[in-house]
C-alpha cells in the first residue's frame, strides 16, 4: 500500500465513524392549519441541518453543488439522495469493510493470521476501488476544496490521541504505522500553497 493510500485510509478511518440523527417536530392538534404548515416546514432542510448531514455522511462540509441540490428539500428526499450518491457508496464500502474486521476482532476467540489477512485484503480492495473512483472525477479548482490537507492531518491526530495506550502501540507498529505515514506538515499544505499563488493552479 503506497503512502497516498495510507493517508486516505487514515482520513477515512478518522472521519467516517459517525452516525446520522434527524429530529422531526409535530405541532399540537389544537390549530389544524398552522400545525400542517409548521410540520411541512420542519421537514425542509435548512443550511445548518445540511451542513450537519454532510459532516455525518461524508466527513466534510457541504459544497456549492450540495447546497444547490438539497437546500430547502424534504429531509427524506435529501437522505435518499445522499445514500444513493457515488460518494456515499464508495466511502461506505470502505467503512463497512473496516467494520466487519472490527466485529471479527471483537468476537470471542482469536483470529488466525490467515483470517486477519482475508479481512485486510477486503479493506485494501475497498480502498483501491475508492482511489480508482476518485481518480476518475473531473478537475476541480483546488481553492474550492472542502477538506484541507492540514484538516485531514488534524483529524488523524485527534483520532490517534483518543486511542488507549494499548491501541496506540498497535497503531505505531501496525500496517498503517499511524502518524508516521503523514510526513511533514509542510508537505501536506503544498497543494493549498498553489491555491494562494494562482486562482486556477495547474496540476503539479
Amino acid at each position: 500500500m503506497d503512502k497516498s493510500k495510507k493517508i486516505v485510509t487514515g482520513l477515512i478511518v478518522a472521519t467516517l465513524f459517525v452516525g446520522i440523527g434527524i429530529g422531526l417536530f409535530v405541532a399540537r392538534s389544537g390549530a389544524m392549519t398552522a400545525s400542517a404548515d409548521n410540520s411541512e416546514n420542519s421537514n425542509k432542510v435548512d443550511g445548518e441541518e445540511l451542513e450537519a448531514l454532510y459532516q455525518a455522511s461524508f466527513g466534510r462540509s457541504v459544497d456549492e453543488d450540495g447546497i444547490k441540490s438539497h437546500l430547502g428539500k424534504d429531509i427524506k428526499q435529501v437522505l435518499r439522495d445522499i445514500n444513493n450518491s457515488d460518494e456515499r457508496r464508495y466511502y461506505a464500502a470502505l467503512f463497512k469493510s473496516i467494520k466487519t474486521y472490527e466485529q471479527a476482532i471483537r468476537a470471542p476467540g482469536v483470529l488466525s493470521d490467515d483470517d486477519k489477512n482475508i479481512f485486510l485484503n477486503n479493506i485494501n480492495s475497498a480502498l483501491a476501488t475508492l482511489v480508482a473512483w476518485v481518480e476518475t472525477l473531473p478537475e476541480q479548482n483546488i481553492c474550492k476544496g472542502v477538506v484541507g490537507a492540514e484538516q485531514a492531518r488534524q483529524a488523524i491526530q485527534e483520532a490517534f490521541a483518543r486511542m488507549s495506550p494499548k491501541a496506540q502501540e498497535v497503531a505505531k507498529k501496525g500496517i498503517f504505522r499511524a502518524l508516521d505515514n503523514l510526513g511533514e506538515p509542510k508537505n501536506q499544505r503544498l497543494p493549498f500553497l498553489r491555491c494562494l499563488v494562482s486562482p486556477t493552479p495547474s496540476v503539479i
